[in-house]
């Protein structure tokens, strides 16, 4: 079954943009800006039919279940058979193929999330991502300028099973050569950004194995004989990074950030920060970003703002998962911190990375108007929006 999308990017994203637009007064200080996809993962950009074929050639077991443990969801253990997780796929396909041109933001809603992670941990498999990065770079739903993330590899330890440990200028070298090759296998119009999984990389895990690398990286781009294939990442243009991954708080993941930009001054930092879920405190997200913001450009979905400055965040309506109750004195004083964070954010021109479709499908925006008023507000405030995708094709949006 070889499934396409019939609507282009370009066609959808200006729709998007111009139905935020419409909700916004022209006061407004910030800006949309939708000329790329600022966010996107390599491995959620997995083309259908390459789906098809890795099933077809054995290269996936669609018998096997995969577990996962994420902090950000109510899903303590979201278990899914890859099989089931597939049928779903392909349901939500159809389902939003027949309404990608009357609605800017596809809904799949027989997708729920263990579907999502389960799709995301069977196909986005580091040995097929590498054999197969060209293709999907080249795919419909990559575009043509994506700003695509690829995590960097976790380091051979006793805990993989491996024949030894691997030092950590073993493991530099080594997720080197992988950044090298990605960057090669995308478009000349397209970044990668390397992306740097909280839950490998933080204080209290692998820190060595991540210094050693930025201390590669920098002497790799001191390096006046660096071959040309891997120039593009050298320039401080281009230079960029990501942290994303399961949620910690961000005193166990801050001290690699600011590695990052002690190093490397002019690089491109973002930082997913903000999508609504009970791994940490509403009140802590809210309040970590004054610790975040002196390292980043632009901070990944940032919805816990929206949230504080609407007053959403309430049991009386519907939006909390894990059914606390806030009341309104601890209501008013996120909403000022909220504010606070964004005039900070417009002064020091940091923006926020919007992805329509998966922070309504996966729940963190819960509704298409809800979405358009938080970005109405952070405009309003000063704050640049820059849209992308995501994972454009475990979402089914284009």
């Amino acid at each position: 079954m070889h499934l396409r999308i019939s609507i282009s990017r370009r066609r959808l994203k200006t729709r998007i943009a111009r139905c935020f637009s419409a909700s916004i007064s022209d006061g407004a200080a910030g800006q949309i800006f939708y000329d790329r996809d600022y966010h996107v993962h390599l491995g959620g950009a997995i083309p259908p039919q390459l789906i098809e074929k890795w099933i077809e050639n054995n290269d996936i077991s669609t018998d096997v279940t995969v577990p996962d443990i994420v902090a950000s969801t109510r899903f303590v253990h979201p278990v899914v058979t890859v099989r089931d997780a597939l049928i779903q796929y392909r349901e939500a396909i159809q389902m939003t193929n027949k309404l990608a041109k009357k609605h800017f933001c596809q809904l799949t809603t027989t997708q729920n999330l263990p579907t999502f992670l389960t799709m995301y941990r069977a196909y986005s498999q580091r040995h097929l991502l590498h054999e197969y990065a060209a293709t999907i770079a080249r795919d419909e739903f990559m575009h043509p300028k994506a700003d695509a993330r690829v995590s960097l590899p976790v380091p051979n330890d006793i805990s993989s099973h491996s024949k030894r440990c691997e030092m950590p200028r073993e493991y530099a070298n080594r997720a080197m050569d992988e950044m090298i090759y990605f960057q090669s296998s995308l478009l000349p119009t397209q970044i990668l950004f390397i992306s740097i999984p909280h839950q490998t990389f933080n204080k209290y895990k692998n820190h060595d194995y991540f210094d050693a690398f930025i201390d590669l990286l920098s002497e790799r781009k001191n390096d006046l004989s660096t071959n040309l294939v891997s120039a593009p990442m050298f320039t401080n243009k281009q230079l960029s990074f990501d942290f994303a991954g399961q949620p910690l708080p961000l005193s166990q993941t801050v001290q690699p950030v600011s590695k990052l930009r002690n190093t490397f001054p002019e690089a491109m930092i973002c930082y997913h920060h903000g999508e609504v879920c009970p791994g940490i405190s509403f009140g802590d997200r809210v309040r970590d970003t004054f610790e975040l913001l002196p390292y980043v450009n632009r901070i990944g979905h940032g919805l816990c703002f929206g949230l504080a400055l609407l007053n959403l965040y309430s049991e009386e309506n519907g939006v909390l998962k894990d059914k606390t109750t806030i009341d309104r004195a601890t209501l008013e004083v996120n909403r000022n911190l909220a504010l606070q964070c964004l005039s900070i954010m417009a002064q020091r021109n940091i923006g926020i990375e919007i992805s329509p479709t998966c922070n309504i499908t996966l729940g963190s925006a819960f509704s298409p108007d809800v979405l358009r008023r938080y970005v109405a507000a952070f405009l309003q405030e000063g704050v640049h929006i820059f849209l992308g995708t995501d994972d454009p094709a475990f979402l089914n949006t284009t």
